[in-house]
């Protein structure tokens, strides 16, 4: 198996759980090592940060996704002004996923989120023996629709989300639904300490195989500061995923006027990527944001860009 133009696959009747762990690979999300659970959790998807704001920021989209927390950490959307966000994401190889999310204040205390996502890897090429050309091609598609909505309590944030999920894999297809729950802490007004259990289901099924849900704990924190000359941001994050090891990520933020960030970040026990960065310029009500990662052992580069507006 290799990377470039298209994946090669060399084997006899492909099976869905072997080419769930190739697109898992694809997106970046796997380790060098193999992981004892790799490949229990069906959807992977699930797992890729959205936003390119937070992309840039080290992958700490639990603290920094604004108006996309819907797909990161329900916790964080609490106390949002509504709006709406979209984006574009052009990932390793021929894998894209596009992304729309809107926010609206329910009362005083809550607030309720709507979001959608799809993933789509085409052009994967299959092979029944070794050969140049191969027998056939194919595609995959991922699809989640989520609604969400979180409340505020004094110095502490609550959210719950839930989701619908499709998965098609060439002639395969799969169906599930999945719960998020998110909490945050807000010691000061200038910190921020949360959690998050995403992607928490019944098992599912894939060409006959049952799989489960890729349930991932997250830990994350920010402290905004003021500085002589502009702002500036602190995150980290630790992931936790069921089928692999923990990743962590890393982000500063500086904004030398309201208007416009720039931004740069490091992940750790993600060997597709490490550095990331990125900017943002804002200007009224409308919000754009872009986030480059590149890509190690020749997987390419990333790239992720994201319009928002406040209503």
């Amino acid at each position: 198996m290799h990377f470039g133009t298209g994946i090669e696959i060399v084997s006899i009747g492909i099976e869905m759980k072997q080419i769930a762990m190739i697109l898992l690979l694809v997106t970046g999300l796997a380790s060098a090592g193999v992981y004892r659970d790799a490949g229990a959790g069906l959807y992977p998807f699930l797992k890729m940060d959205t936003g390119a704001r937070s992309a840039s920021l080290g992958g700490t989209d639990a603290v920094n996704g604004d108006l996309l927390s819907i797909f990161a950490n329900p916790a964080m959307i609490a106390g949002s002004s509504p709006g709406v966000s979209a984006g574009h994401n052009q990932w390793y190889g021929t894998t894209t996923q596009n992304f729309l999310a809107g926010t609206a204040v329910l009362s005083d205390r809550f607030t309720g989120s709507l979001g959608f996502r799809a993933v789509s890897t085409t052009d994967l090429e299959y092979r029944e023996f070794p050969s140049s050309d191969p027998a056939d091609m194919f595609d995959a598609y991922d699809f989640s629709a989520v609604v969400a909505a979180a409340a505020e309590m004094g110095k502490f944030d609550a959210g719950i989300g839930f989701k619908y999920i499709h998965e098609k894999i060439w002639l395969e297809s799969s169906n599930g639904w999945a719960v998020d729950l998110g909490v945050a802490y807000h010691p000061a007004a200038s910190l921020v300490l949360t959690a998050a259990y995403l992607h928490s289901g019944p098992m599912v099924v894939m060409d006959e195989d049952e799989f489960r849900m890729p349930r991932t704990w997250l830990l994350a924190s920010k402290w905004n500061l003021s500085l002589p000359f502009g702002t500036a941001s602190l995150s980290g994050q630790v992931e936790r995923p069921l089928d692999n090891q923990a990743v962590a990520g890393f982000g500063v933020e500086y904004r030398p006027v309201q208007w416009a960030a720039l931004r740069g970040g490091w992940k750790t026990g993600d060997d597709s990527s490490d550095l990331t960065a990125g900017a943002g310029l804002s200007a009224s009500h409308w919000m754009l944001d872009y986030a480059f990662v590149p890509g190690n052992y020749a997987l390419g580069d990333s790239h992720r860009v994201t319009l928002s507006r406040a209503l």
